[in-house]
């Protein structure tokens, strides 16, 4: 299949659609990826949106992949999916299509709309009948297991903010805050901490949760929507309702190392069909069954 990919790329693993590129290719399909930011700032927006219709005019792709793309006008949207067919692919919170109604417009267009989040997915499913949810997961070429000493007894890799802050200031074993920790940088610090945290928002769990299991790390985390579609509480991961349960189960799971490192290594086996490799698998699976062209 001749896929195109709109979205953004880099050269340090910070961009998730790196990896996701290369998880079409590893498929086997033929994919060109166009950094539609940069060749903005190349061409200029108007040049470059005149640009990307016209690649997709002359080089005949089966499937143009839109990933988020919200500073892409939406007549971008309705010409390409005239030409072929097209898909949306998001991944943030419903808050942030919230904030960019132009989104949900453009969700409508497309052939078929894929999300990461449960609620962003019962949002668009109302004016896109052809939406899904389709794990966004980890790259398994970056999170794996790795051979480090245990540095802390509990971590949280990410930024604080909102609740998070509050929470951390609770729990009574120190916590060491990792933020920027992208690529293969992520799973190295899994991999020096005993216990990792998670603190889900009100719009679901974000893929850290997926990256510390193929990490082999264990996985302490607040509930999301969908969980138990996926993961068993006190299996694959462990689930605290509130504050106090969360220090006890620190407690618990600190002196208890031999039942927490089976529980991790539970977590490794399940997560691991939520790689990229199985993203873009389903991201094509879903274009042979959604009718159109």
């Amino acid at each position: 299949m001749k896929i195109l990919f709109v979205g953004v790329f880099d050269a340090v693993g910070k961009s998730t659609n790196t990896s996701q590129l290369m998880a079409f290719k590893s498929l086997g399909h033929d994919v060109v990826g166009y950094n539609y930011r940069q060749k903005a700032l190349a061409i200029g927006p108007i040049a470059r949106d005149e640009h990307l219709c016209s690649l997709v005019e002359e080089r005949n792709f089966d499937l143009v992949v839109f990933s988020k793309c919200n500073l892409l006008p939406l007549l971008v949207f309705e010409k390409i999916t005239k030409k072929t067919k097209t898909c949306l692919w998001f991944m943030d919170p419903l808050s942030t299509l919230q904030q960019h109604p132009e989104l949900l417009e453009a969700s409508s267009m497309v052939d078929y709309f894929c999300c990461d989040k449960k609620k962003v997915l019962n949002e668009v499913v109302k004016i896109n009948k052809n939406s899904f949810h389709v794990c966004e997961g980890y790259d398994q070429a970056v999170e794996y297991p790795r051979e480090i000493q245990k540095e802390y007894d509990v971590s949280f890799i990410g930024n604080l903010y909102g609740h998070r802050r509050e929470l951390i200031d609770r729990v009574v074993s120190p916590v060491k805050v990792i933020s920027n920790a992208f690529g293969p940088e992520h799973s190295i610090n899994v991999g020096k901490s005993k216990i990792n945290l998670n603190f889900c928002t009100d719009f679901g769990a974000s893929d850290r949760v997926y990256k510390i299991m193929a990490a082999g790390g264990f996985l302490l985390s607040d509930d999301w929507e969908g969980r138990v579609e996926n993961f068993v509480d006190n299996e694959h991961l462990v689930i605290y309702r509130d504050i106090e349960e969360l220090n006890e189960k620190i407690s618990y799971f600190l002196n208890n190392s031999e039942e927490r490192q089976e529980i991790a290594r539970k977590g490794l086996q399940g997560v691991k069909k939520f790689d990229r490799i199985s993203w873009a698998k389903n991201i094509i699976d879903l274009s042979h069954a959604v009718a159109g062209k």
